[in-house]
């Protein structure tokens, strides 16, 4: 049965794909051989302006240490597609054993800082289609886990069939 609550997990591998992909060309560009031909990623479309090859380099590639939470080069000083990575990794693995209201609270800071990005990217004039598609997806997994909040892990009992007598 298909419906807006039962599919995610296509989304959740689209997001893990997308992230190790973005993972991918983040460490090409910043590990960039001088003898290697100049790296251009799938994302880089000329004819249409779009390069997530400058948008990863943005100091917001890093929320982590954009935000001051750990100095820049610190080990937890991670790119973004990291940490997308180990949130669509939760939703493929680890939701179904954490309690409704965590997956929305993830969700949200996830959502969050979708918003902020593509805030961003607006402002500054940058085509990211790897980020938009990653900020789509959250907001799909935003919305599944709110869809869920109501509802109860534990299963319902449901009354016996009523035996009939002869």
């Amino acid at each position: 049965m298909s419906s807006f609550k039962t599919i995610t997990w296509p989304f959740a591998t689209l997001g893990v794909i997308l992230s190790l992909y973005a993972l991918y060309v983040e460490y090409k560009i910043s590990h960039k051989n001088p003898d290697e031909d100049e790296f251009s990623a799938l994302c880089d479309i000329e004819s249409i302006g779009a390069s997530c090859s400058s948008a990863f380099a943005m100091p917001e590639g890093k929320l982590v240490s954009y935000f001051g939470i750990v100095p820049q080069g610190h080990l937890l000083d991670v790119p973004n597609a990291f940490i997308g990575l180990v949130y669509y990794t939760y939703w493929l693995a680890l939701r179904p054993i954490f309690p409704v209201p965590m997956t929305a609270m993830v969700s949200t800071l996830a959502m969050t800082a979708s918003v902020f990005l593509a805030y961003k990217l607006l402002v500054l004039h940058e085509l990211c289609i790897l980020c938009w598609s990653t900020h789509i997806i959250n907001l799909r997994l935003l919305l599944r886990a709110y869809n869920n909040v109501g509802e109860s892990k534990e299963p319902v009992l449901k009354e016996p069939p009523k035996i009939k007598r002869i």
